[in-house]
């Protein structure tokens, strides 16, 4: 698999994935798409907050995933949050997540002290995944505001 960062001519796959994770088990509610362009504006801005990385085989794209950058007070330096991992149906269980994994783990040195994600309980094979590289639950309530 060939991983490499989201450019302009991304942006029609990246709305397709985008709405096929935000309608599958890995999220709790929809995303206004309006809120996906402005995703995708972020990620090719080379913004300090948010990476975006398409998956590609040798001739198809297979999925994507982002990440996004923020300091860590608990842990006293810089934390990484992995915001979404979208690999497209057919590609599922082939080692494409496996993979991404292994790069954002390994970004987990010097002043980046933590990585961190999400997950929704029912998605047991993303759970299982997560599980085997070392990510542990944490007994948080999540609270937001959001801004439409």
């Amino acid at each position: 698999m060939k991983m490499r960062k989201f450019e302009e001519k991304d942006r029609e796959i990246f709305m397709i994935m985008a709405n096929d994770f935000y309608s599958g088990p890995g999220v709790l509610h929809k995303v206004d798409p309006k809120v996906l362009e402005r995703t995708f504006d972020e990620m090719i801005s080379q913004s300090p907050f948010l990476e975006g990385y398409i998956f590609e085989n040798e001739e198809n794209i297979v999925g994507y995933a982002e990440l996004s950058y923020s300091f860590a007070p608990e842990v006293g330096g810089r934390s990484i949050f992995i915001e979404e991992i979208f690999v497209c149906e057919e590609y599922r269980g082939k080692g494409i997540g496996h993979e991404f994994l292994d790069f954002a783990v390994s970004l987990v040195k010097d002043d980046v002290r933590r990585i961190r994600l999400e997950a929704t309980r029912t998605n047991e094979k993303a759970v299982a995944l997560y599980r085997k590289f070392g990510f542990e639950e944490l007994d948080y309530m999540q609270m937001v505001i959001d801004k439409p």
